[in-house]
């Protein structure tokens, strides 16, 4: 095995934990807890919960999820699919949404990242340090914002 498909197939199993949790058939994560992957733990919260702030001066999940929501459109672009719309302040202006909003940005952040993630698994030119450093550090960004997603809601 090469070393850029050993870089790839490690990569895929950490950004599919980040985003899915424990893997099926596994009864082990790397990092993440049991199965509270990004798209559980949103799944898990309904447009009202989404929508609390733990305080005034924190985002509340509905805010994180648009960030994230930006981060894979960003990284998608990458790939000749559309530039995201706004900028990376604008992501955090949207704090509250409503059932249809809620229901909306989860099916789409599940899309994107099966976009990124069938891209990332499939790619074979990591020769540009832009693709593959940008592409690989969506994780621990991802993560940041799973760890203040899980956090908020022990609070909202």
């Amino acid at each position: 095995m090469s070393t850029d498909s050993s870089f790839q197939s490690a990569a895929v199993i950490l950004l599919r934990e980040a985003f899915e949790g424990v893997a099926s058939g596994q009864n082990y994560t790397w990092f993440v807890q049991g199965k509270e992957g990004m798209l559980n733990a949103l799944e898990s919260v309904d447009a009202t919960r989404a929508s609390r702030k733990p305080s005034p001066d924190c985002a509340s999940i509905a805010a994180h999820s648009y960030h994230i929501l930006y981060t894979l459109r960003g990284a998608n672009e990458a790939q000749g699919r559309p530039r995201p719309e706004g900028s990376w302040e604008d992501t955090w202006k949207v704090q509250t949404v409503t059932d249809e909003e809620w229901n909306e940005l989860r099916a789409v952040i599940r899309s994107e990242y099966e976009v990124f993630i069938a891209w990332f698994e499939s790619n074979q030119d990591w020769s540009v340090d832009e693709a593959a450093i940008g592409s690989l550090a969506s994780l621990p960004h991802l993560s940041f914002h799973l760890g203040a997603i899980r956090q908020i809601l022990k609070v909202v």
